[in-house]
């Protein structure tokens, strides 16, 4: 294919032309990790744990400490050692010795603690036939055989028994908590790759750490070509709307980038040549629309073949089959036919696949589906908007590449091979990241 020299970070990248979906998805999944892996740090940053949700694990985290990280009480009420009656003391180097104090008089007015005292109960060691109070979450005293419930425990002064109508089970070693049955110091909690939420935030606030190395976003902007294009109200005849400054940024989103520039180019070749090297030198990807076909008014083709070393030239597929991929200089290139739904899937297929290399993630799977009916074959396997009835997948209305109506009621594309589809047959679909 002609081009300029490969960068090196996409030496290892076999070009294709016609290339089917598998093929073509892989080689920009693979080129998204090789740019990311050249960047200086491996495009790695460190953010606090507050900043850390939505964000992709960049290596695998460990617990700095096992969860939950001392034995705690599971009730309030009374931690004791054997089979009881027992003599209630107070924390000390052991618990139940002659100078033991009660617990009580530690506490204001003798009234019972509002949260664990852990610098008092960790320093206590239960001697047989003692007792020492303790709250949920407080901690349990070494010695400790079981944690006598509040309202199963019958005291008078120092000395507690257990009620009458306690169950058998009480003294079954039950209420404790004990270290590490979340998970061990040292023990893998997150792995490289994770897109962290909320829950993995918290697990790791309580596994001991303060923050959490993660993928940088990956920059992306957006060139959008054609003169014929307006960004509001009702175009004249001859004129078209707008379909992807308001589309494109939200699938960037989807997909764990973050859309930075959005340009609108010239229909003029040496002025798109010249915002499209600006942009390239800025950004992990540069999405163009339009001007992929081999008409005289396509200027992006000529320009990408000129510009990049073109990984991807067309696809083996339907819509979206005048799709170029490539790497120029330090950014990769997506250069998207200007029809609305061949744009939108190919970037689901490959912008998709791209972004995730650069966040260390696997690309988005294709998930098994069996086909409601009938499907015609075409000269290429077709990705088709389509959503459930009674059991299978059809196709939506207004699936034609210029639409979109079609792919706004989609539940996911549906793959249909060269040879078409008998209904109930078997295949895959691409639930969209939305």
């Amino acid at each position: 294919m002609p081009g300029p020299t490969p960068p090196a970070w996409s030496s290892g990248l076999e070009p294709l032309h016609h290339a089917a979906r598998d093929a073509a998805r892989t080689l920009a999944h693979r080129a998204g990790s090789a740019l990311a892996d050249s960047r200086p740090g491996g495009a790695i940053e460190i953010v606090p744990l507050d900043r850390a949700a939505g964000r992709t694990a960049a290596h695998d985290v460990r617990a700095a400490c096992p969860v939950p990280h001392y034995a705690s009480s599971a009730m309030d009420g009374y931690a004791v050692h054997g089979p009881g009656p027992w003599r209630v003391v107070a924390p000390g180097p052991r618990a139940g010795a002659s100078d033991g104090r009660r617990l009580d008089d530690h506490l204001t007015d003798g009234a019972a603690p509002s949260a664990p005292l852990p610098s008092a109960a960790s320093a206590v060691t239960l001697a047989p036939g003692t007792a020492v109070p303790v709250v949920t979450g407080g901690v349990i005293p070494d010695g400790t055989t079981t944690v006598i419930r509040e309202e199963f425990a019958t005291r008078r002064g120092e000395l507690l028994e257990l009620s009458p109508d306690s169950p058998r089970t009480e003294l079954a070693g039950r209420h404790i908590r004990p270290a590490g049955t979340e998970c061990a110091r040292d023990e893998t909690v997150v792995r490289a790759g994770t897109v962290l939420s909320p829950a993995h935030a918290a697990f790791l606030a309580v596994a001991g750490r303060d923050d959490v190395p993660v993928r940088s976003v990956p920059r992306v902007a957006l060139l959008l070509t054609g003169s014929e294009v307006r960004t509001s109200g009702l175009p004249a005849p001859g004129y078209v709307r707008d379909a992807f400054s308001m589309s494109l940024p939200p699938m960037v989103q989807a997909f764990g980038g973050r859309t930075v520039t959005v340009r609108r180019g010239p229909d003029h070749a040496a002025a798109l040549r010249s915002l499209f090297r600006e942009l390239s030198a800025e950004h992990d990807l540069v999405v163009t629309t339009g001007g992929t076909s081999r008409s005289r008014a396509d200027f992006v083709r000529p320009m990408v073949q000129d510009e990049c070393h073109v990984i991807v030239d067309q696809l083996d597929l339907m819509p979206g089959h005048p799709t170029l991929f490539g790497a120029a200089r330090d950014t990769a290139v997506l250069a998207l036919p200007g029809n609305p739904l061949g744009a939108m899937v190919a970037f689901l297929l490959l912008g998709g696949a791209f972004l995730a290399g650069q966040l260390g993630r696997e690309p988005r799977p294709f998930a098994p589906a069996v086909a409601g009916e009938e499907l015609a074959g075409a000269r290429s396997e077709r990705l088709l908007p389509a959503r459930r009835h009674d059991g299978g997948w059809v196709p939506c209305r207004a699936i034609g590449s210029n639409m979109v109506r079609g792919l706004a009621a989609a539940e996911g594309l549906l793959s249909v091979p060269r040879e078409g589809l008998a209904r109930g047959q078997e295949t895959v679909v691409l639930p969209p990241p939305w």
